[in-house]
């Protein structure tokens, strides 16, 4: 990447109106990421100038757009480096040297030179939820800890790694993440502990009491003393000596009358011990008619 001097020696060699091609040159970016600016609405970067050139080529005032990138933490982050292979996010998070210790999405953007949307993208895919390496979450005002933010950049995207998924479901509908928090759970309610939000937050280390209510939620039907008995369609149907098809088939074909078919959780999960006993008596009823 270039240092600020280097941008702004090839910014007074173009024109005064330039493209999204002649901002990439000049500051060394890709042009995706230039592309990025533009579209996020939030950055404030300069609007294109009028009139548009041939085939609709959108310009902007020169001195505006490097104005604007001066402005911008991960500017100031390379002032002084020297021209590197291609940019990834990893890099840009170990050089920057952001004034303030906490950020909001914006400025997080701005510091590792993506988007407001690719914040926004990491807390999502990669919350306390889903992920057992959770993206920092963010407090009460919507900032996070830059140290924490960095760190996690550069363990989950050095060499352009994309953060490991998130974990897979087990055939309860559970995720890596809910299974600890069950457990966890489940321990303090055999000791008699009193299992609230505000204990949680403190247990699992988490900074949004909302994460913690979520994820009590996530496990709250799994937690009584028959929680193992509810299954999802592939252990269920292992469990009951029948195939997930069969299963299908119950299901939407006996949906009424003196008894039918047990109906599932909002999980997808069905007792298997109902569903044990409904074959039986299913398999009672056409030995009857046969005989």
């Amino acid at each position: 990447m270039k240092s600020l001097d280097e941008v702004k020696a090839a910014f007074d060699l173009l024109p005064q109106r330039v493209t999204i091609k002649q901002i990439a040159d000049a500051t060394g970016r890709e042009l995706d990421s230039v592309r990025n600016w533009v579209y996020d609405k939030t950055a404030g970067f300069p609007p294109d100038v009028p009139p548009t050139g041939d085939r609709g080529t959108k310009y902007r005032d020169r001195d505006a757009v490097f104005n604007w990138y001066k402005e911008q933490s991960f500017a100031a982050a390379e002032e002084g480096s020297t021209p590197s292979g291609p940019r990834n996010v990893a890099e840009t998070a170990r050089r920057a040297r952001p004034r303030h210790a906490k950020m909001d999405a914006k400025d997080l953007a701005r510091t590792l030179g993506i988007t407001v949307r690719g914040v926004n993208y990491y807390a999502a895919t990669y919350s306390a939820e889903k992920s057992e390496n959770p993206f920092p979450e963010a407090d009460a005002q919507g900032q996070r800890d830059w140290s924490e933010v960095r760190t996690w950049i550069i363990e989950n995207a050095e060499r352009d790694r994309k953060p490991s998924k998130p974990s897979s479901r087990d055939e309860r509908g559970l995720t890596a993440r809910e299974r600890e928090v069950l457990e966890l759970v489940q321990a303090a309610d055999a000791e008699g502990k009193a299992v609230t939000v505000p204990w949680l937050t403190e247990r699992l280390g988490l900074k949004n009491p909302d994460s913690a209510r979520r994820l009590l939620r996530a496990i709250d039907q799994h937690r009584g003393p028959d929680a193992s008995k509810m299954l999802r369609p592939a252990a269920l149907a292992e469990a009951a000596g029948t195939t997930t098809d069969m299963l299908k088939y119950y299901a939407k074909t006996f949906t009424a009358g003196e008894d039918p078919f047990p109906a599932k959780n909002a999980n997808s999960e069905r007792n298997v011990d109902d569903v044990k006993a409904w074959i039986e008596r299913r398999k009672n009823a056409q030995a009857k008619r046969s005989s």
